[in-house]
């Protein structure tokens, strides 16, 4: 057993070196250097025995979308954030289907590490149904400048600047919102402080894998073991390194603190019930914090999905409908995400 601690210490002691060589060289603001970001996270994680079943390659999501750009129905466009005047750049895609969601629009926002394309899944189910699609680098991701990393507060700003250039630009008539991870919480703190007349064309907001509170998340996200420190060293050398931001700012960052008494707009809940990154508690809490409010109970939904982690939910494809009583449903549920986001989208937009 001391050999094998031993032998941990050393890879860990070669990892550690390697990654300072290369550190100058790596950051998050390009899509090159993010594929070498990943890569160390994911071999990171495979060290501390969590498998990784969804290594990111952020070009060949990107790809998949070229056809659009041949038919000339993609087209890339750039804002100035109101806050810290920071470059957002986001790209438009037109569907091929021509019918009456043509004027109505899905704005989406992705995870941490992740860039616009990470959520090419739901965007391809989208722009099936005619639906323009609105996708975009969040700050410090991607393409867009290289800032500070907030985790959905700031982020909620550049939303809604988002918003604004395209009901401006794009003569769109209905909008709806899909966050994931750190999108989710970008819509959440949106809701609380943008929603209202001044957005009515926003419809919804669907928020797959919220967090809550960052301390707790964190907690979750670390788990138990001999080997905890080391993680915790990991995740803070993450956290100032490539998301330019420290622990003490993170554990501010609580979106159940701030939801709004009354929904303005309709909300989704999706978490998957084996997240090992986010629990799913924490989608719970929302939903428990937002219902306290009777009048809220219509505009709000929560589905979990049994089986699947973070970020499988659209893929594992079962979801318990109005229904915290999971554990006595069937593996094979007669319900996939896609007739949900499909119902769902042609009922609320």
């Amino acid at each position: 057993m001391l050999n094998l601690w031993f032998l941990k210490f050393k890879i860990l002691i070669f990892l550690l070196l390697k990654y300072r060589k290369k550190k100058n060289k790596i950051t998050i603001s390009k899509i090159s250097n993010s594929k070498e970001i990943l890569r160390i996270i994911n071999y990171k994680i495979e060290y501390f025995g969590k498998k990784n079943r969804r290594k990111i390659q952020l070009k060949k999501y990107e790809n998949y979308f070229n056809f659009y750009e041949n038919l000339k129905l993609r087209t890339d466009f750039e804002i100035i954030s109101t806050v810290g005047n920071i470059k957002i750049k986001g790209t438009r895609i037109l569907p091929i289907l021509e019918n009456k969601n043509n004027d109505k629009a899905m704005i989406f926002c992705h995870g941490v590490t992740r860039d616009r394309w990470s959520l090419f899944y739901i965007i391809h189910l989208t722009l099936q149904r005619g639906y323009q699609v609105i996708t975009y680098d969040a700050r410090n991701h991607g393409f867009s400048d290289v800032c500070e990393t907030t985790l959905g507060q700031v982020e909620s700003c550049d939303l809604q600047d988002i918003i604004i250039h395209i009901k401006k630009n794009f003569l769109i008539k209905k909008i709806g919102l899909y966050g994931f991870s750190m999108g989710a919480s970008t819509c959440l703190f949106w809701l609380s402080y943008f929603s209202g007349p001044a957005n009515h064309e926003v419809s919804f907001a669907i928020c797959e894998s919220p967090f809550d509170i960052f301390f707790t998340q964190k907690i979750y996200s670390l788990g138990k073991g001999y080997d905890i420190n080391l993680r915790s060293f990991f995740l803070n050398k993450f956290i100032n390194e490539q998301l330019n931001s420290s622990e003490e700012k993170f554990d501010k960052i609580n979106p159940l603190f701030v939801l709004p008494h009354s929904l303005p707009i309709k909300l989704l809940i999706l978490h998957g019930i084996s997240d090992s990154v986010i629990s799913s508690k924490s989608s719970l809490r929302i939903y428990e914090k937002i219902t306290k409010n009777p009048f809220n109970k219509k505009k709000i939904n929560i589905y979990f999905c049994k089986y699947s982690d973070h970020g499988d939910l659209p893929f594992i494809s079962d979801f318990i409908p109005n229904s915290l009583k999971w554990k006595t449903h069937k593996k094979n549920s007669k319900y996939n995400f896609t007739s949900l986001f499909f119902n769902y989208l042609e009922r609320n937009l």
